[in-house]
């Protein structure tokens, strides 16, 4: 009987073939597990960003039209700024809120103060979609200084305000708003889009918020 002294062109071949099929499907496992690792950070991440930009833009919207120990509906010129109806406006791709702050500005809120008798200054925000490098950015600009960015790949693509129409609230997109709507607006509306930095995730998210000045 004849021992086998070791493996014949064939069988080498099988257990190559084989062992290939084996290692391209273990590569192929751990690049969709890979892949899928990277979509699952984007998402969160694009999540995360559409959260906290919208909790900044709603923190300066709901204080609109604040005007300290004072009903905010008082006539009030500030500069060249005639309140209620200056505390909200439109801004080219974006929107603008305007009330009181105790935070030093520069620019005195008229000669209103807190109830606590502190003094009070125009807090003036912009938020606007502005792009550089071919990167679309939601930007901040602050009593009229320069808009500096807030989020990259982000970009704000609806701006509604709410009107009160029969007793419910009509949206009206901001850009065709008359200024008698912005004058008597209870709400704004938000909506952006956000993607990750390989813009391979993009998520719309959509906020709204009351002016707690003009409930």
């Amino acid at each position: 009987m004849k021992r086998q002294s070791g493996l014949s062109l064939i069988e080498l071949m099988v257990a190559i073939t084989i062992s290939s099929i084996l290692l391209l499907g273990v590569l192929q496992l751990f690049s969709d597990t890979s892949q899928t690792d990277k979509t699952n950070s984007a998402l969160a991440q694009v999540q995360e960003s559409g959260r906290i930009a919208l909790e900044v833009i709603g923190a300066d919207a709901r204080r609109t039209g604040y005007q300290g120990c004072s009903s905010p509906s008082n006539t009030l010129t500030v500069g060249s700024l005639t309140f209620p109806s200056a505390a909200l406006a439109k801004a080219t791709n974006g929107i603008t809120f305007r009330y009181a702050t105790a935070s030093d500005t520069g620019t005195t809120f008229g000669g209103n103060k807190t109830c606590s008798d502190a003094t009070l200054y125009l807090y003036n925000v912009t938020y606007s979609t502005c792009a550089a490098n071919g990167v679309s950015r939601i930007c901040k600009s602050l009593n009229g200084g320069n808009a500096t960015p807030i989020l990259a790949n982000a970009a704000i693509t609806a701006v509604q305000v709410g009107v009160e129409d029969a007793g419910l609230l009509s949206w009206k997109d901001s850009s065709a708003a008359t200024q008698a709507q912005l004058n008597s607006a209870k709400a704004v509306r938000l909506t952006l889009t956000i993607s990750d930095g390989r813009n391979e995730v993009s998520r719309t998210f959509t906020g709204t918020f009351e002016f707690r000045n003009r409930l």
